[in-house]
């Protein structure tokens, strides 16, 4: 069983749907805990891993937004503050999103249009580069009366579920971790 803790109840949902996906299984048990920000997550994180490994939870991610384009130093701080000191070590994953969460939807930002079908978005080559990746998918998403089509809260999680995860990998690398634990654990699973 997975446990994610994340920033907010929308990025916890999306990984939700991430690791269901990348395990290739739908009921997959998933706990998930978002928090009204960073600063909660880092006060509250490491408590609630606990809770979650009472729980029966076995895989833990952590994930934060870089809110920049390097992850090392909020990595660092995930790591001391909340992975350090709920005693985990190897089955727990950091994973920080260079920028935002929602560069990895930017990434295959064309699925988008399974969803909102009236809107239909050009691809967009180097999504980790782009400043704020949630505000440029809602200005994106703007019709010709400039009506905002895309909602983070509701459309994040309907969106990751048609995602091209080899599309997101190859043009995020911060995504590759998410990828590389869940398939490691998968594999463990079949031994």
């Amino acid at each position: 069983m997975y446990g994610i803790l994340a920033e907010g109840k929308s990025d916890a949902g999306t990984l939700k749907v991430l690791v269901r996906k990348l395990a290739g299984d739908d009921r997959l048990p998933v706990r998930t805990k978002g928090y009204g920000g960073s600063g909660e997550l880092l006060n509250k994180g490491a408590k609630d891993l606990g809770t979650f490994k009472t729980l029966g939870v076995t895989r833990f991610i952590v994930c934060q937004d870089a809110d920049g384009p390097d992850p090392a130093p909020k990595r660092n701080l995930v790591t001391q503050r909340i992975v350090g000191l709920s005693g985990l070590g190897e089955e727990c994953c950091i994973v920080i999103p260079v920028q935002e969460l929602e560069a990895w939807i930017l990434a295959d930002i064309e699925c988008a249009s399974k969803i909102i079908t009236s809107w239909h978005p050009e691809p967009i080559e180097s999504p980790e580069s782009i400043v704020n990746p949630k505000e440029r998918l809602e200005n994106l998403s703007r019709d010709s009366k400039r009506k905002q089509r895309y909602f983070h809260r509701t459309d994040n999680e309907r969106i990751a579920a048609h995602l091209d995860l080899k599309k997101v990998a190859k043009k995020c690398p911060a995504f590759q971790v998410l990828v590389a634990f869940v398939k490691n654990a998968a594999a463990k699973r079949r031994q």
